[in-house]
């Protein structure tokens, strides 16, 4: 029976699990189907990454932190451990595998691999912002922070969305900034968020307890569904952007905070999602070797593109992924050498 140590939080497992899924469906409609929007998925975008990105922040997140060169140092050592060692393997390996071994694999996507460079992208940069602009743990040292997370997240979005108009003006920096993943940095912002969360969890926890908190809520991230016009509106759309990922990621992680009874080990549901939420980096980066590749074509599924069917079965193709790479991630961890190397174990 697996350890399971005692500051785990259940429900933030369980969230992660979630998560972890529906990373999984996503790929199984894009990579499986053909298509980025099937099932859903032009909604579920708006918070899955979001939520990971939060919920990343929420856990690193630590009162009293102290921001010398040794603590900095050995933070960023570990994550670097923990994040891009184990990917870097894999990366490797699956590209080897599938013959992409080629320069252009190592853009803003990574094949696929981009998440946990990013994240430990957002875990410097917030560890040296921190260490810079917030040492003594003050308002005003949040907010500083929070001034140099916002600039790089707008960058970043208004990147995202104009490079290729001028590709041949960057010249080299469109291939620096495409290694780097720039316009992934986006998301920092809800990393930060993440942070913030849990420096006023107390706090966090009135507001969202309120029941006309939660109801705005859900009506900002209804309005921008139903009108995903705003999210391509000039002068907006950053603002569209952040409302629809704030307001789903809360939604969420107040729903699995609420109802922490039902996701926890007393239920099947809730110990499977925990197990999965605690396997979260070993589910992605080997479920890219055991994804369904090219099962139809695109134009077949196109015209479902809400069809209810999709959806289960998506799910149940999701599942089977998740199960497998699981499988795998227990077999490697037999050896303590692999897991320490392939998966960060301590």
């Amino acid at each position: 029976m697996e350890h399971i140590h005692p500051n785990r939080i259940g429900y933030i497992d369980a969230l992660r699990g979630m998560a972890m899924i529906l990373v999984v469906y996503f790929h199984i409609a894009a990579y499986g189907f053909g298509s980025y929007e099937l099932g859903y998925n032009d909604i579920i975008e708006r918070f899955r990454m979001p939520t990971f990105f939060f919920i990343s922040g929420w856990l690193f997140y630590k009162a009293g932190r102290i921001w010398d060169g040794h603590a900095i140092t050995s933070m960023i050592h570990k994550k670097f451990m923990v994040q891009i060692v184990p990917t870097v393997v894999f990366m490797f390996l699956y590209l080897t595998m599938f013959n992409l071994l080629d320069i252009s694999s190592f853009g803003s996507d990574k094949k696929g691999y981009w998440f946990t460079f990013v994240l430990f992208e957002y875990f410097v940069i917030y560890i040296l912002a921190e260490a810079l602009f917030n040492r003594h743990n003050t308002n005003k040292g949040e907010m500083r922070v929070l001034a140099i997370i916002l600039m790089l997240s707008v960058s970043a979005f208004y990147y995202a969305k104009y490079y290729t108009r001028y590709a041949e003006e960057l010249g080299i920096w469109k291939d620096i900034l495409g290694f780097l993943s720039f316009v992934k940095i986006r998301h920092i912002i809800f990393f930060w968020l993440g942070t913030f969360v849990r420096r006023h969890f107390d706090r966090f926890i009135q507001l969202t307890d309120n029941r006309y908190v939660t109801a705005l809520l859900i009506g900002a991230f209804t309005a921008i569904i139903v009108w995903p016009v705003l999210l391509s509106t000039p002068g907006i759309e950053y603002i569209a952007y952040l409302i629809a990922g704030l307001s789903g990621t809360i939604i969420c992680f107040t729903f699995f905070r609420i109802h922490q009874a039902h996701f926890s080990l007393n239920t099947w549901y809730g110990r499977s999602l925990q197990l999965i939420g605690r396997r979260t980096l070993d589910i992605y980066i080997i479920h890219y070797f055991v994804l369904p590749y090219d099962l139809v074509q695109p134009d077949v599924w196109l015209q479902y593109h809400h069809n209810t069917l999709f959806v289960p079965m998506a799910l149940i193709l999701a599942l089977w992924v998740v199960v497998v790479s699981l499988l795998i991630s227990s077999i490697l961890r037999v050896s303590p050498l692999l897991a320490k190397y392939l998966f960060g174990a301590k």
